[in-house]
């Protein structure tokens, strides 16, 4: 390990019996930018050392200390010093300044709307940690980052809230550009188009869309939980009555007597249980897939949940295909709501 002018000093001293004297002489001044001075005495000599830390300012002192010795006893003057120590307080090379929004323009609150648009879109909450603060009390810069899922997005501010609310901006646009299809609330607060009466009545016509013409509103992937915990998610996502109410239905629907699987049986089990999913804003689709050999048919069955439920079935024809696959994708539900 390389030494340091205070131990090369140190032991230089000690082979000549004494040890070398250092007095602290300026103690920082309480500025912002601090400096101290040390100042050292042995063998008749005196040298004095400025840094920014007290450390700093010791090893300049010795190092002085070390060249005076060589001028006085006409020795060659010394190797360059080793790199000093870090600032005591390091500041960043640029300090941001907090955007000033002119009186006409509305504040966006993008931590409310980031959290929003990750409640909607069946995100993980965002996650906020601090990871630096520096700089003297004055002028402090704060840091922090903003995690959703595997993102990751960092914001730089002099206040705590600002540099919070940098990473939730950051993180905004990022899963607004790379998902295309997120449900996104509006940030800005400017007036729509049109009259009252006709936005009312989109907001109306829209609300009761799902409704009169059957179809759900549609899913979003999820993209903050693993896989193996989708199934607690999906529970989550209905209430407690819905889902035992969901469960009750299922089971009763399994109950019933399947000893005749003809294909007008199975089109009446598939419409009943499409209506049972479509009053909890699910949808069934069901495929026939190309089969592996001749004589077999393939049929899977899927349910928009978030992630989706997939159940693939095989038999000698499309009929019990079709119901044991329908009968699988049930049995899962009822595990679910369970």
């Amino acid at each position: 390990m390389m030494k340091t002018p205070v131990s090369i000093l140190q032991e230089m001293m000690v082979k000549e019996q004494t040890v070398p004297n250092y007095e602290l002489i300026h103690d920082g001044g309480g500025t912002h930018m601090n400096t101290f001075t040390y100042q050292v005495t042995c063998d008749g000599l005196r040298a004095i050392g400025t840094g920014r830390s007290k450390k700093d300012a010791k090893h300049e002192a010795a190092k002085a200390m070390l060249e005076v010795i060589a001028t006085h006893r006409g020795h060659l003057q010394l190797p360059a010093p080793p790199s000093q120590s870090p600032l005591r307080t390091p500041l960043p090379p640029v300090i941001p300044e907090t955007e000033r929004l002119p009186p006409n323009v509305p504040f966006v609150n993008a931590v409310g709307a980031l959290k929003e648009l990750c409640v909607e879109n069946s995100l993980q909450e965002p996650d906020y940690v601090q990871i630096s603060d520096v700089g003297p009390p004055h002028i402090r810069v704060f840091t922090f980052q903003c995690k959703v899922a595997n993102f990751r997005e960092v914001g730089v501010a002099r206040t705590k809230k600002q540099a919070k609310q940098e990473a939730a901006k950051k993180m905004l646009h990022k899963l607004i550009d790379l998902v295309a299809d997120l449900n996104v609330t509006e940030l800005s607060n400017e007036e729509s188009k049109g009259s009252g009466e006709e936005n009312e009545a989109n907001e109306i016509a829209k609300s009761r869309y799902p409704t009169l013409s059957r179809l759900p509103t549609t899913k979003k992937i999820n993209l903050g939980f693993k896989i193996a915990e989708y199934h607690i998610k999906v529970k989550e996502s209905l209430s407690t009555e819905l889902c035992n109410d969901l469960g009750q239905k299922l089971e009763l629907l399994v109950s019933q007597d399947h000893s005749n699987i003809t294909k007008e049986y199975v089109q009446e089990f598939q419409l009943s249980l499409k209506d049972l999913l479509l009053s909890v804003n699910l949808e069934l689709w069901c495929a026939v897939l190309e089969p592996i050999k001749e004589n077999t048919y393939v049929i899977a069955a899927k349910v928009n949940t978030s992630p989706e439920i997939v159940e693939i079935a095989i038999a000698d024809t499309e009929e019990n295909a079709m119901f044991n696959a329908l009968l699988k994708l049930i049995n899962i539900l009822i595990h679910f709501s369970n």
